[in-house]
């Protein structure tokens, strides 16, 4: 089935065309300030004729993201159900639609082909410089925030708390006997109990603090606006899942989880380091107080 659209008379392409370049302007300016959705970049979004895919086709894939969709781009709507394959990635996604006849419809309409390539393109760099940015600030082993974003964090946090004078508590906790494991049951076991306890701590932490993978085997947890009385809370919660885990999972794995942990808080914007290194020493201490007792 095709579906035929009137094409646009000159003067209008000369209208459009002119309303296209505006609008590119008005994007290049918001993507620079960080201040425009990308997907209402544009005034010529209102002026074409919706071309909704699930409408058009009959489709009754009703798990498929574009049913029912008032957005006629399907082929910027990530995961659909094209053909019963689910078309997630971009790309794939994409070379697809080359072959959909609702997709083919734009051809008829050369301002409008043009502005669908030119929405494409956005959109393809938004969504790779979204996935290049995952990858620069994701540690790949435990899929917590690595060290490099912790620098781009601290430095809005100094900013903010020189602002509004909030506290900010950090809390850092390190892996016990990581080494001994290593050598005893080689690294690649040593890598899935660093997965294993970054899960722990995740799930011991609130929906609005930061966790962070700080070293090889140490982990930190930035609290925005709470002092370390709140961290108690974090500290039971992480030892009793990890003593869940240990109960469950420690013949499997031939070792046992536990942690050392150690906390400070800072309402000083000039401190912020310095209140960071006190939550090191802490956990050390927490660590050699340990060990002493074993």
């Amino acid at each position: 089935m095709v579906v035929r659209n009137s094409k646009a008379g000159g003067k209008d392409d000369n209208h459009l065309l002119l309303q296209l370049n505006s609008d590119l302007e008005k994007i290049i300016r918001g993507t620079i300030e960080m201040s425009l959705p990308v997907e209402r970049w544009s005034y010529l979004s209102r002026k074409f004729k919706p071309l909704r895919c699930w409408e058009i086709k009959g489709c009754k894939r009703k798990k498929c993201p574009a049913y029912k969709s008032r957005n006629y781009r399907c082929w910027l709507q990530g995961g659909t159900i094209c053909d019963g394959d689910v078309q997630g990635e971009f790309s794939k996604k994409y070379n697809t639609c080359f072959d959909c006849e609702v997709f083919k419809v734009i051809s008829e309409q050369p301002v409008r082909t043009l502005y669908e390539n030119i929405n494409t393109l956005i959109f393809h760099l938004n969504n790779r410089a979204s996935r290049l940015r995952e990858l620069s600030i994701i540690d790949h082993l435990t899929g917590m925030y690595n060290r490099h974003f912790f620098n781009e964090v601290i430095e809005r946090e100094f900013a903010r708390l020189k602002k509004n004078g909030e506290a900010v508590s950090f809390i850092m906790i390190d892996m016990d006997h990581l080494k001994q494991i290593n050598d005893t049951l080689g690294h690649l076991t040593g890598d899935k109990i660093l997965v294993e306890s970054a899960n722990l701590i995740r799930n011991s932490v609130r929906k609005s603090d930061l966790v962070f993978r700080f070293g090889g085997d140490e982990f930190m947890v930035l609290m925005m606006n709470t002092s370390c009385g709140k961290s108690a809370r974090v500290a039971r919660r992480l030892g009793e899942e990890t003593v869940r885990w240990n109960n469950n999972n420690a013949q499997k794995f031939g070792c046992v989880i536990s942690f050392s942990l150690g906390c400070s808080t800072s309402d000083d914007s000039n401190n912020l380091l310095a209140t960071l290194n006190e939550a090191d020493v802490k956990m050390y201490r927490n660590k050699k107080e340990k060990n002493k007792n074993t």
